[in-house]
């Protein structure tokens, strides 16, 4: 700390100066009378000017520590609608709680593995840590970069869709309205724990200026947005027309079909280059190389008449090729671009026939390619499924067999309640009552218009088993619990018409969100935005230290233990 006794350079000259101007008035003093006065009069401003000064710093001081400039001053416009510093506090703190908690997360594999997987080192501030993404028109971004853009982004859609819902009469689900009860419930209660006022913890949570009151207008809003963005893609997916969605499919075939095709590489041989050869050499020795691997692959592309023989080459040059790496029945697009871009413009050609093949050139080698089947639809048709999910009442990822023998207990209870009254409708009541998964309690357990894969294999292997027909129910085990499950029908598109269909409403949808934006152009101001980074900057250095005591205090009971 700075020794006070101690005078800066800056300090003697403004005492030297005042020793001066002191002989100079008392020689005017001498002089002029009534400038003398003058002087007492403009003495006795300033004392009072300086009183006021201190006084006003005092006061805002505790209008700061309360909040209230962050609750007053606007840190941006959306449209006609302002945004306080406080709710561009929230946005940015939630923003970073998310961050920390996803590092923290994957910490818990093992130390260095939050920044390995994220990018993000947890026990640094955000402003030192470079960003590696791209943000535009940010030069060398970090993470408080990342933070800022993210929260201004976020503010600005949900602003924009919030206001839309108002307009068009939406309003929250009871679910939703529990939803926040429940959330503000919670951070009471560790309020309570910590000796807080709610108000209070929730200002040390998310920043200064953020209330109960604002937080949940800020949830609201949230909600509000997210069920007109849901209203808004349904109407897109209704308008599309059978017209439109044929020609989304030509245009895009490679998008929305599967193929079967067999490939295997023949790679470049570069064992013999010196690791203390140049860039130079290393490039002469590559084109040798790629030369003798062209040559082998097509020695074995000439041998090739069906994908046994293509399995029988790829096994020769390789004994580690087996059928599992080298056939793929209905790959998709994702898979064939792993081979090269111009394998997809040839595989997915209109004038593509069974039994051709090619070879393309790689990074490393030559891949030849061969076509087992030709690009096919995928005709599933979609499902509408209800669920009643009993948790695991476990707090690791892996239940005991008491925990596991504990929630179908629960399930099976649930389910025999169904059995006294098999209907769907008795099903979605009971929905209604048991389910834990929030995302389908609101619905009776519904979720409609499923698509292979979308949900846990088992629940996925149960719903498209071809033999499943309307009302058959069944128990079914996942990595979340048990499942009480009800088959409601498979009346629905196949999933290639669906999947065109979605494409459509999504270019539809950026349409709408670009009129949407230029209907409600964002304006910034600067000097909040930089008076909320400084309060965020002292809060999230304080959240570190916390962090970072936490660990060491984990770590050297580890180390204690160990010894």
């Amino acid at each position: 700390m700075e020794n006070k006794q101690e005078k800066t350079q800056a300090e003697l000259y403004r005492e030297e100066r005042k020793e001066r101007l002191a002989k100079a008035a008392k020689k005017n003093a001498r002089k002029s009378p009534q400038l003398a006065g003058a002087g007492k009069v403009i003495g006795k401003c300033l004392g009072i000017a300086i009183i006021i000064a201190v006084c006003l710093g005092i006061v805002f001081g505790c209008l700061n520590f309360f909040g209230v400039p962050q609750k007053v001053l606007t840190a941006m416009k959306v449209g006609d609608q302002k945004i306080s510093v406080a709710k561009y506090n929230y946005y940015y703190m939630i923003g970073y709680t998310q961050l920390i908690n996803t590092a923290l997360q994957y910490e818990n594999y093992g130390e260095g593995y939050g920044k390995m997987y994220t990018g993000f080192d947890y026990t640094a501030m955000p402003g030192s840590q470079e960003y590696l993404d791209e943000i535009e028109d940010v030069t060398d971004p970090t993470w408080a970069d990342y933070l800022e853009h993210s929260a201004k982004d976020s503010i600005k859609t949900y602003t924009i869709y919030s206001k839309l819902a108002k307009e068009a009469g939406i309003e929250l689900t009871d679910e939703q309205k529990a939803d926040i009860d429940d959330t503000v419930a919670s951070l009471k209660e560790s309020a309570t724990k910590n000796d807080y006022s709610l108000d209070r913890f929730i200002a040390i949570n998310y920043g200064k200026g953020v209330t109960e009151k604002l937080m949940r207008s800020i949830i609201e809003d949230q909600y509000l947005a997210a069920n007109y963005a849901e209203q808004k893609k349904a109407e897109f997916m209704d308008a599309i027309s059978a017209e439109q969605v044929d020609a989304e499919f030509s245009e895009n075939i490679a998008d929305y079909t599967t193929v079967d095709i067999g490939y295997f590489v023949v790679n470049a041989d570069m064992s013999g280059v010196s690791e203390d050869a140049t860039d130079a050499e290393k490039s002469e020795y590559k084109v040798k190389a790629m030369a003798e691997a062209k040559a082998k692959a097509d020695e074995y592309f000439g041998a090739i008449t069906d994908d046994h023989t293509l399995l029988a080459s790829a096994t020769a040059y390789d004994s580690a090729n087996k059928e599992s790496n080298v056939i793929y029945k209905e790959a998709n697009k994702t898979t064939v671009s792993n081979i090269s871009e111009d394998a997809v413009k040839w595989v997915y050609a209109n004038d593509r026939n069974i039994g051709d093949k090619n070879i393309f050139e790689t990074e490393d080698g030559y891949a030849i390619v061969y076509i087992i089947g030709l690009p096919a639809k995928d005709t599933t048709k979609l499902v509408d499924v209800r669920h009643i999910l009993i948790k695991f009442d476990s707090e690791s990822d892996t239940p005991t067999d008491e925990e596991k023998q504990a929630a179908y207990a629960q399930a099976q209870e649930v389910y025999n309640k169904y059995l006294e009254n098999p209907t769907e409708d008795y099903f979605a009541e009971l929905a209604g009552e048991y389910t834990e998964d929030t995302g389908s309690k609101e619905t009776g357990g519904l979720y409609e218009n499923v698509y292979p894969n979308q949900m846990v294999d088992t629940f996925n292997d149960w719903i498209f088993d071809e033999a499943r027909k309307t009302g058959d129910t069944d128990i079914v085990e996942s990595n979340y619990g048990y499942h009480v499950m009800y088959y409601v029908s498979n009346d629905n598109p196949e999933y290639w018409y669906y999947e065109c269909q979605s494409a459509i409403a999504d270019k539809n949808v950026e349409d709408y969100n670009e009129k949407a934006e230029n209907d409600n152009p964002v304006k910034y101001n600067d000097y909040a935005i930089n008076f909320a980074q400084s309060s965020l900057d002292k809060l999230i250095s304080d959240i570190t230290y916390r962090l970072t005591s936490n660990a060491s205090t984990t770590s050297a009971k580890a180390s204690a233990s160990a010894k």
